[in-house]
């Protein structure tokens, strides 16, 4: 710029040349990210193998709560002198159904694992079934006091994204919002339990929760 023009500029006209000289040509712009963001993922993985008879179970509970309704009542069955599902998952405040699918005399004693409170213990009838909504998330031991043999777990959680892993450890969740997650493997060996930090940002997913498989 000459001396000639700098002075028919003044200092007004001076701060305006600078200031338009500072701003970014187009070609400086940075484009905005249009990048679809997920709003849930398929989420897969594996976890720990099952041990003793009983899978792992795999929960992963949002940072932010997600509200989604109670699930329609879940029924543990007798028969064959057994439990079945030997591992019931259900959410708290989900109806559960205890029922005796045969001509035998059972009862179902069901214990906290945590606190060892003993939630109920009530014979079963052969006709209907003894319904009980579990208020606390925790993990309970079930057994038949009159048949020693007969064992079942179920697993109470307050999260609507968990499932019971194959006896391999896989495991998949179809439709799990975005955001952050506390991923929990429950598994009767306690040294194959877990809790880590998981981030579910991407349409498909694949955790690897298997510490000891």
């Amino acid at each position: 710029m000459t001396r000639q023009l700098l002075l028919s500029l003044g200092v007004p006209g001076l701060l305006t040349v600078f200031a338009c000289s500072n701003q970014p040509r187009d070609d400086e712009l940075q484009p905005e990210d249009t990048t679809p963001r997920p709003t849930a993922s398929a989420v897969t993985g594996t976890a720990p193998r099952a041990f003793g008879g009983f899978p792992s179970v795999v929960i992963l509970a949002p940072e932010v709560p997600i509200e989604v309704p109670i699930p329609p009542p879940a029924v543990m069955d007798q028969y064959n002198t057994e439990f079945h599902p030997r591992l019931l998952l259900v959410r708290v405040g989900q109806t559960v159904r205890f029922k005796n699918s045969e001509d035998t005399l059972h009862n179902v004693h069901v214990i906290d694992t945590e606190t060892h409170d003993t939630a109920f213990n009530v014979a079963t009838p052969v006709i209907g079934a003894y319904e009980y909504v579990f208020e606390n998330a925790s993990v309970y031991d079930v057994s038949c006091g009159i048949h020693p043999s007969m064992a079942a777990f179920i697993v109470v959680t307050d999260s609507s994204f968990a499932v019971v892993a194959e006896n391999d450890g896989a495991f998949s969740l179809p439709e799990v919002p975005a955001g952050n997650y506390t991923a929990t493997v429950w598994n009767l060996d306690p040294a194959r339990r877990s809790k880590s930090v998981v981030v579910i940002d991407d349409p498909a997913i694949e955790l690897t929760l298997d510490g000891m498989s």
